[in-house]
Order: structure tokens, then C-alpha cells, then sequence
């Protein structure tokens, strides 16, 4: 039988599997450090007293961020010489262990071996900036003075710990060293800048960031926190400059386009307002920039964006009371009493001191002729503060309606007027509940405390004064308060007809 190659003896077998193994292990570990865990599991089964798998074991570990997993293999630093790599690996995996003391010594280790390498030196003073500041500024000191072409990162990251102190003068020197060192080095800069924001030095931060924007560097960052100083200053124009350099860096930043959105506000562009709200990164997580939108479309009388913005919020933040409250106050002003109720029902049950809420609930119900639900909670409310007007009023004027309880009603509205005599409500439901009685004497004197323009803005209060009116025989003036009251409420409209019949 002819014979192709040399036969494989069962050890050599064992050493092709082993580097086969090996090599599948090393070509996953970057990609996959769990399954070049398991490989590696593998390939140490073949060969138990290999240091250099342990030690890919233990980076392995390391990567997928389980250094439990490592436990069992890092012996593998206490045998034999270990090179740069080997304690670098180690220090990481003391790291995630949580023991930085171990982690600085083998990182001083792993430097001792390779004191060029700066990536190992960035590991080594990170930890060491926490956990001994004085020697991280040594360190980096001396790495300063023998690596010039580094200087100024270094002096750069001195002069942050020495911020981080509040040690601002010393911090400021060797921040200055390290413009000296590279002055086209935007990071010293950036960093007095942050010093100068911190200490409210504003105008001397100005002057940096003004600095790093003539080198090329400024951003939507330092664009933005340059406009909140001019705003701080009330130099509004360079704010508006500067928010809008932010905007067109970043169309989407936050505090540019919120700074942006005051000042149309303020102006009264408020389409613009709205669409700089919008276009900020954080619009669709910030519930109160919902509630920002929905108030400027009221000023535009879009009652109805209005009300479909706090919806969708509604729905987007479910549980924020402050949107639910102002949902539920839409849905009122648009007769959807039912959702209303529902609302402010929901906002209640987790906020049940929210008096307010409670009012504007009593309302719809009230709305929705739920007359001892709603008299439930008027009460609740005057249980714990008896004087409150709004409530006080809500019930009187509930009970006029009814043309019930006129006497309780009466006692109500003088209880309201007492605490809010100007309040022109108030007024109208003193006049409304001595009409109901009879007692128009009282209800002239009563609506006489209102001018006949304050009279003509509120439809209701006409309709008020025509029924008055008509009660006191006084047809003809009668029917102009009435004529006037028609569009803006429905029973103006009926009384109207009917006295226009009977004539």
C-alpha cells in the first residue's frame, strides 16, 4: 500500500491540536473574548502548566469584563520572568477586582519594563489620580521633564488635578506651562477656561474660549457656555451670535436650542420657539419642554395643537403629574369633560394633595352632572382649608344651577367674595345666586361692581345680567344682553328666542 507522508505519532498529534487550538484561540480573542475563553479552556486542557495560555485566560477574563473568571489561572504571574504585557494584564485584572493597590504595582512593574509605553502610564495614573493624587502629579511631573514632546499633556492633566483640589492658582500655572510647551494645544486652554467658568471669572473664560475659537477649536460646547455668559452679562445679541454658532455645529444641542427658544419666545416668534424646542436632542425626553410647546401653541390660540401635544405627552410620560394636570385642564377647556375626569382621577390617586388637581376634577364632574361625586370632593378640599375661594365658588355656583340649596349657595359665594373680593367670578356667582333667590336689589348692586366692559368680554356674565334684566321687566334692555350673550353661551341663545316668541 502505497505510502503518502510520515505518520504522526501520537505526542506530535497532540502538539498540532494544541497549536491548532492555540491559534484558533488568538484569532477570536479580539472579536469574541467568550468564545476564546472556552478555546483557551481547551488548548490548557492539552497543555495544564502553560503560563502564557493562563495569561491569555486571564486577558480573556479581563475583556468580557468577568474577572471572576480569571481566578483560577492567575497564578501564572508567579511563574517565571514576566514581561510588560503579562503585568499589564495582571494589573487589569486587579483592576476589575477592585484592588487598587495591586493594580499600581503591577503597573509600576510592567512600567519598569517598558517605560516608553504611555498607554500603560494613562492605565497607571488613572488609578493612581484617585487613589494618591500627590504621586500622580510627581509621576507626571518627571515624565514632563523627560519626554518634552509630551510635556504639555502632561502639565495639562497636573493642572486638572490640581483643580480638582481647588488648588486654582497652581492649577493655572501649570496650565500655563503647558501652553507654553505646545501652544496649539487646545486642552490647557479649554481646561482654564472651565477653571475661570468655575471660579466666575466669566470675562477671563471668554478670553480662552475666544482663544481656542481663533485656533480652529470652538464647538457647539464651548460656543454654547461662551452665550450663557453674554447672557449672564445681558449682552443678548453676542448670545444670540454664539447660541446660533452652537446650533450650526450641532443642530441638534441641547442648551442652544432651549437658550434659542427663550429669546424668540421673548420676542414673540413663537413658531420659531417651538421649532427650537423641538429640534433639541433631548425634546422627546424632556417632559417639560412638552408642556413649554404646548403653552406656546395657547398663545397662538391653537388650542387644538395644544391639546394634541399634552396628549401624545401624556401618553410618551405616563405618570408626570404636571402633564396629566395640564392634559386634564385641556380637555376641560375643550368640554371633553369624561377624559378630563378620568385625568385628573389618575393624577389623584398618587398625588392626593394635589388641590388644584382635586378642583379642576370637582369640575368636570360637575360638568358631567355627577353632582355628589362632585360635591365629595369640594368637600374634601374645604375640609383641610376652608377658605378656599375657588372651591367655595365651585359649589355655590353648582348649587345656583340647581336652583337648589340657595340658602347654602348664598353662604358659599359671600364665604368666596370675603377672600377674594375684586375676583370677578366671585362676583358673578354672587349676582347669579341672588337672582336664583329673587333678590335683585342685591344681584344690581352686586353686578355694579363691574364695568359694562368687563361685563361685555364674558358671555356668561352678560346672559347673567340679561336674565336680570328680564326679571326686573326691563325687556328691551333685556334682549340687547341677551343678543350679545348668544354666540358665547347657549342659554342666552334660548331665553333670546323664547322673549322674541312672546312678543
Amino acid at each position: 500500500m502505497p505510502s503518502f507522508g510520515l505518520e504522526i505519532s501520537p505526542q506530535g498529534a497532540q502538539e498540532a491540536q494544541l497549536f491548532n487550538t492555540f491559534l484558533e484561540a488568538v484569532y477570536i480573542h479580539q472579536n469574541d473574548p467568550a468564545r476564546a475563553f472556552e478555546t483557551l479552556k481547551k488548548a490548557l486542557a492539552l497543555q495544564p502548566e502553560s503560563k502564557y495560555v493562563q495569561q491569555l485566560l486571564v486577558s480573556a477574563a479581563v475583556a468580557m469584563e468577568k474577572p471572576e473568571l480569571a481566578d483560577p489561572y492567575v497564578g501564572f504571574i508567579s511563574q517565571e520572568e514576566n514581561d510588560a504585557e503579562a503585568w499589564s494584564i495582571y494589573a487589569a485584572y486587579q483592576t476589575q477586582k477592585n484592588n487598587p493597590q495591586e493594580a499600581l504595582k503591577a503597573y509600576e512593574k510592567a512600567l519598569e519594563k517598558n517605560p516608553e509605553d504611555t498607554d500603560l502610564l494613562y492605565r497607571y495614573l488613572l488609578i493612581l489620580s484617585v487613589t494618591d493624587i500627590d504621586k500622580a502629579i510627581s509621576v507626571l511631573d518627571k515624565f514632563a521633564q523627560t519626554q518634552p514632546q509630551a510635556a504639555a499633556q502632561a502639565y495639562t492633566q497636573i493642572g486638572r488635578l490640581y483643580a480638582r483640589q481647588r488648588k486654582w492658582e497652581t492649577a493655572l500655572a501649570y496650565l500655563d506651562r503647558a501652553i507654553q510647551a505646545d501652544p496649539e494645544d487646545p486642552s490647557p486652554r479649554l481646561t482654564k477656561g472651565e477653571i475661570y467658568e468655575e471660579t466666575s471669572q466669566y470675562f477671563l473664560m471668554l478670553h480662552e474660549f475666544e482663544e481656542l475659537e481663533k485656533m480652529g477649536y470652538g464647538n457647539a460646547g464651548s460656543y454654547s457656555r461662551m452665550a450663557a455668559v453674554f447672557l449672564l452679562v445681558k449682552d443678548i445679541p453676542k448670545a444670540k451670535e454664539y447660541f446660533l454658532k452652537a446650533k450650526q455645529q450641532d443642530p441638534a444641542d441641547d442648551a442652544s436650542n432651549y437658550f434659542l427658544s427663550l429669546l424668540s419666545e421673548e420676542q414673540k416668534d413663537y413658531p420659531q420657539a417651538i421649532a427650537y424646542l423641538q429640534a433639541a436632542a433631548s425634546y422627546p425626553t424632556k417632559a417639560a419642554w412638552w408642556l413649554q410647546v404646548s403653552f406656546l401653541q395657547q398663545k397662538q390660540n391653537q388650542a387644538q395643537e395644544s391639546l394634541r401635544t399634552l396628549e401624545e405627552a401624556y401618553k410618551r410620560f405616563d405618570g408626570n403629574v404636571e402633564i396629566g394636570f395640564f392634559y386634564g385642564l385641556s380637555l376641560n377647556d375643550s368640554k371633553q369633560y369624561k377624559k378630563a375626569a378620568r385625568v385628573f382621577e389618575k393624577v389623584l390617586q398618587t398625588n392626593p394633595d394635589y388641590t388644584e388637581a382635586r378642583l379642576h376634577y370637582a369640575y368636570a364632574l360637575e360638568s358631567l352632572k355627577k353632582y355628589k361625586e362632585m360635591e365629595s370632593q369640594i368637600q374634601a378640599v374645604l375640609a383641610s382649608q376652608p377658605q378656599n375661594a375657588p372651591a367655595l365658588n365651585l359649589l355655590a355656583y353648582s348649587l345656583a344651577q340647581r336652583d337648589i340649596r340657595l340658602e347654602e349657595a348664598q353662604e358659599y359665594a359671600t364665604r368666596a367674595l370675603a377672600v377674594s373680593p375684586q375676583d370677578i367670578s366671585f362676583i358673578d356667582t354672587m349676582g347669579w345666586v341672588y337672582i336664583k333667590q329673587n333678590k335683585l336689589d342685591e344681584a344690581e348692586k352686586i353686578f355694579a361692581m363691574l364695568s359694562d366692559q368687563t361685563v361685555a368680554q364674558y358671555p356668561e356674565i352678560t346672559y347673567h345680567v340679561g336674565v336680570l334684566r328680564f326679571k326686573q321687566g326691563r325687556r328691551s334692555e333685556a334682549l340687547e344682553y341677551l343678543k350679545r350673550a348668544m354666540k358665547g353661551w347657549p342659554a342666552a341663545e334660548q331665553l333670546y328666542k323664547k322673549l322674541m316668541r312672546e312678543k
